[in-house]
């Protein structure tokens, strides 16, 4: 279930972290935007949440998508995770199966020689 705190929490975790990526402290942020250093610290601390004013302002300032700013940043990570466990699943029931029907076939071309080769032998004995 989805809570404030949830959402102020991939807020700040997605504000710090494209803060950081452009190589701006708090302060150069705030100045920025036209806020003030402890607000920006407030956001980014989960304290406060973000108006629509911050939000364009970000948007614009990063070149984000609000839905880049909203977005639960491990999110895509546990989804990646998730595929490619089933992704490995699947693949390791295929090769089950792939291995059973080769072996299968193994045995069945086997068995079918051996008879061959008995028939043939037997034939050859009378």
């Amino acid at each position: 279930m989805t809570s404030i705190q949830s959402i102020r929490k991939a807020i700040s975790q997605n504000i710090r972290r494209f803060r950081e990526e452009a190589g701006l402290t708090q302060e150069a942020l705030a100045e920025k935007l036209g806020f003030s250093t402890s607000h920006i610290a407030n956001i980014e601390g989960g304290k406060t949440g973000i108006s629509d004013e911050i939000l364009a302002s970000v948007c614009n300032l990063f070149n984000k998508k609000p839905a880049e700013i909203y977005n639960e940043p491990n999110l895509d990570f546990a989804v990646d995770k998730e595929l490619k466990l089933a992704i490995n699943d699947s693949v390791k029931k295929v090769i089950q199966n792939s291995s059973k029907e080769i072996a299968d076939e193994i045995l069945r071309r086997v068995t079918n020689e051996l008879t061959v080769r008995g028939y043939s032998e037997r034939r050859r004995e009378r």
